[in-house]
C-alpha cells in the first residue's frame, strides 16, 4: 500500500499576534490532554513497536505518523510559549490541570482494534481543533491549527487504508 504520512503542503509560520494566556490554556489541551499530540505520539510509537515483527508496512506507517505528530507537538508548544504560556506537559486551564499521563494512550495490541481507535482519536482531534479555531481570535494560530487538521485527515485516510486491507 502506498501512503504518504507527510503532505506536500507547507506549514504556515509558527507565531502569534501576541500574548494571550487564555489561548495558551486552550492549546495546552491539544499539547498534553487525553486526546493530544503527546498521546498520539506515544500511542503510535507503542503500536509501531508491538507490530514491527509481524507487519513492517503498518509499523513503518505508525512510526512516520508519530514523527508528524511530534512536529505538531513542537509547533503547539512554540505557540503556547509565544502566547506567554509554559509548555509543560499538562493542561493549563479549566478543572483538569493534570500533567500528561502514560495512562492516556490505549495499549491495544490487535491491529484492527487499534486502527479503529486511532481513527476515532484523529476524528476527535479534528473536532477539538475546529472548536479551538472558533475560540481563538489569532489569525496565525488559526492557520497553524488548520494546517494540522490537514495532516490529521491524512492520517485517517492512511489508517482506513490499512483497516480496509484487513
Amino acid at each position: 500500500m502506498e501512503f504518504n504520512c507527510e503532505l506536500n503542503i507547507a506549514y504556515p509560520p509558527v507565531k502569534t499576534e501576541g500574548r494571550n494566556l487564555r489561548y495558551a490554556a486552550i492549546l495546552s489541551q491539544d499539547f498534553a490532554g487525553v486526546v493530544s499530540e503527546m498521546t498520539a505520539i506515544t500511542q503510535y510509537l507503542y503500536q509501531h513497536l508491538i507490530i514491527s515483527s509481524s507487519n513492517k508496512e503498518l509499523a513503518s506507517a505508525l512510526e512516520c505518523i508519530a514523527v508528524v505528530e511530534m512536529h505538531h507537538l513542537e509547533m503547539i508548544g512554540e505557540l503556547i510559549t509565544d502566547l506567554g504560556g509554559d509548555p509543560q506537559f499538562r493542561v493549563m486551564g479549566g478543572k483538569n490541570r493534570a500533567y500528561w499521563s502514560g495512562r492516556y494512550p490505549l495499549y491495544l495490541q490487535n491491529p484492527r482494534r487499534f486502527l479503529m481507535e486511532n481513527i476515532k482519536a484523529e476524528q476527535q482531534a479534528i473536532r477539538t481543533y475546529r472548536v479551538n479555531i472558533s475560540q481563538i481570535d489569532d489569525m496565525f494560530v488559526k492557520k497553524v491549527l488548520e494546517r494540522i487538521i490537514l495532516d490529521e485527515e491524512n492520517h485517517i485516510k492512511i489508517f482506513e487504508g490499512f483497516l480496509n486491507r484487513m
